[in-house]
């Protein structure tokens, strides 16, 4: 009697031996056929389907994309697995590889490679001139600059960018702006945008620039509008005038007085215009048609010129 138990003892333990070495107790390589989508954002999160064979529904799997681990593995038959890519690096194209959790796990990569890509938008890195920037020194006060630039963390589009600027007067100016914006043009190339005035730059001015809109080449757009402001200090007035080529060359006479008379350190009124004529008249001939460059102009001041 136990001679017989000691035999079906024996071939029980020879049959699950035989099982075991079989492929009764192995855990088979998973087949990957097919992977959707082959590209997401760099900052992971993207849900990926991989479709194939023999993927380990009781120990599920494990997914890497470029040695990093999936999450929120999903086996729920053994031809799919879906899974969420963790983060990456922008243009990075990485290896997939799927393994069975059970023993022996086996790695088996993809046929197909995922790609990341760019999901950061851009930011402003710099901007000429700075922010608070104060010019005190220029060669004319009607015209200190035109333009202005701003540089972006990454290339853009330079039709995307939009730019604002406000025109307010400074506290020692002696006048308003005749426009509260400054109209102009974009254009640029790379990582760098210009802005580019209708109307020159002038002194006794704050502009404030705000840029809005910039995307960069992957479509992610500037998160919210930047701004930065500079200023044009006022120079001194003074009481005599050299007539410039600049004061002529458009038109002489009347037209030559009120580019003058508009000037910071003259009147900052174009409307003035008419005391450079009274106060030059008085004291030797004077043709105010017939301006010349490099003639000297006095400028009148003071409460008898109607000054407080």
């Amino acid at each position: 009697m136990n001679a017989h138990r000691n035999i079906v003892i024996h071939a029980i333990f020879a049959f699950v031996c035989v099982w075991m070495v079989g492929c009764g107790g192995c855990n088979p390589e998973p087949v990957p056929l097919d992977m959707e989508p082959l590209m997401g954002k760099e900052t992971g999160g993207t849900a990926v389907r991989i479709t194939g064979e023999k993927f380990d529904m009781k120990n599920g799997v494990t997914v890497t994309f470029g040695g990093k681990t999936g999450t929120d593995v999903s086996v729920p038959s053994k031809t799919e697995v879906t899974v969420m890519t963790p983060p990456g690096e922008a243009g990075q194209t990485v290896d997939v590889v799927i393994t069975n959790n059970g023993k022996p796990d086996v790695p088996v990569p993809l046929t197909q490679k995922f790609t990341y890509t760019d999901a950061t938008p851009p930011t402003v890195s710099s901007t000429d001139p700075a922010d608070a920037t104060v010019f005190s020194e220029y060669e004319n006060s009607l015209n200190v600059r035109d333009n202005l630039s701003v540089t972006f963390s990454e290339p853009i589009d330079a039709n995307s960018v939009t730019i604002d600027v406000a025109v307010a007067k400074t506290e020692d100016s002696m006048s308003e702006p005749s426009e509260p914006t400054l109209s102009g043009t974009v254009s640029g190339e790379g990582n760098s945008v210009t802005f580019t005035s209708d109307m020159p730059m002038r002194a006794g001015r704050m502009y404030t620039a705000t840029v809005s809109g910039a995307t960069d080449l992957a479509g992610n757009a500037l998160e919210n509008p930047y701004s930065f402001s500079f200023s044009v200090t006022s120079p001194e007035p003074v009481d005599r005038y050299v007539v410039k080529e600049e004061d002529i060359e458009e038109a002489n006479g009347e037209a030559a007085l009120k580019h003058i008379a508009a000037r910071p350190e003259i009147y900052d009124d174009a409307e003035k215009w008419t005391r450079l004529v009274a106060g030059n008249q008085d004291d030797y001939i004077f043709n105010r048609n017939k301006l010349s460059v490099g003639q000297r102009l006095w400028v009148k001041r003071g409460p008898a010129w109607g000054d407080k």
